[in-house]
């Protein structure tokens, strides 16, 4: 990748830390901007990373710096706005931390004027770009398991304690905690599970179900259980909690065996690790956040296709409403066969 690429941020809280220290040591990327409206973590994050300029007011900092690729770290509530922003003033491509909408409706906007601009837009799902996913995917379709029937995945984080403590000043400011900006178990972890089972049964789901305990103080799903129907008796399943204890990891039963993954979403540098019918496989990592990057610059540069299409992004966004509306209304929910031409 010869070219140096302008990036800039919007949303300067913990995660927006874990992006910049991915980036620190790559050549290809230079941290042109930075905005946020809490000059507290504005300024945190630009003495962190050295970045000289920075702004309160997205739309200001994108038309002064011109940035290549802008990244969105905010709640997922404000995402179509900065999105609709950068496509205002027309930068090339846009990253979108996970989950990349509210609603699959918003997505669809996001979709539709992102295409008739011609920019690059790719949800924010690093994990994808890890090799230890991409060598599961690889060991299914090599047939190591036989036919996928049947996958299954967890995470929870023990947030829950949070909840009770909810009239605290700290725990207002938590996304995650709060309806009103996009927050709830299934936007924040249980996103990560249903796009590891669509992604490794190779199919959309026909239907869905969930339950789950609703904090109706807060307006979310601390926590949610689901079960997604593919049809023909293949099937996934997946929990979510910030009720619940640390835990992560998935599994996906075939045929002629089963492969589990102990460690799902945290990968980094270093080894990670999956098993296929007890035998144990060791992957080289990186960082992720890094190659998510280097994809979509990648993409820029080539016209090649991002690792994440907006397909993904969308079955995923579709999911989530359709067990947002099993779970609220206690019913099997159909989701129609719908292409992104159609969205």
């Amino acid at each position: 990748m010869a070219k140096k690429h302008r990036v800039a941020i919007v949303g300067c809280g913990g995660i927006s830390h874990v992006h910049g220290n991915a980036w620190r040591n790559l050549p290809e990327i230079e941290i042109v901007g930075a905005c946020d409206e809490k000059f507290e973590s504005l300024a945190r994050f630009a003495t962190e990373f050295n970045v000289d300029n920075t702004y309160n007011d997205l739309r200001q900092m994108l038309e002064k710096q011109q940035p290549d690729v802008l990244v969105i770290a905010t709640w997922p509530a404000s995402h179509l706005k900065n999105v609709l922003e950068a496509v205002r003033c027309g930068v090339k491509a846009i990253l979108v931390e996970k989950p990349i909408a509210v609603t699959s409706t918003q997505l669809e906007q996001m979709i539709q004027v992102t295409g008739r601009a011609n920019i690059l837009l790719m949800e924010g799902f690093m994990y994808r770009h890890h090799p230890l996913t991409l060598a599961v995917k690889q060991k299914i379709e090599e047939g190591a398991i036989g036919e996928v029937r049947y996958a299954r995945s967890t995470f929870s984080t023990g947030l829950g304690r949070s909840l009770q403590a909810h009239t605290q000043k700290t725990d207002r400011q938590n996304w995650r905690l709060r309806g009103d900006l996009g927050g709830g178990a299934v936007m924040d972890l249980g996103c990560y599970c249903i796009n590891i089972i669509r992604y490794l049964i190779s199919q959309e789901p026909q239907s869905v179900w969930a339950t789950g305990k609703f904090e109706a103080i807060n307006n979310v799903w601390e926590t949610l259980i689901g079960t997604l129907d593919f049809g023909d008796g293949v099937t996934g399943q997946f929990d979510c909690s910030f009720g619940w204890t640390w835990r992560e990891s998935y599994e996906v039963t075939g045929t002629k065996g089963t492969l589990s993954v102990q460690s799902a979403w945290g990968n980094s540098e270093g080894e990670s690790h999956f098993t296929v019918n007890g035998e144990t496989f060791t992957v080289t990592g990186v960082n992720p956040y890094a190659a998510e990057i280097l994809d979509l610059c990648h993409a820029i540069e080539t016209d090649a296709p991002t690792r994440l299409p907006l397909t993904d992004a969308l079955g995923n966004m579709r999911v989530i409403d359709a067990l947002h509306e099993s779970a609220h209304t206690g019913q099997c929910i159909k989701i129609p066969v719908q292409g992104l031409e159609n969205s």
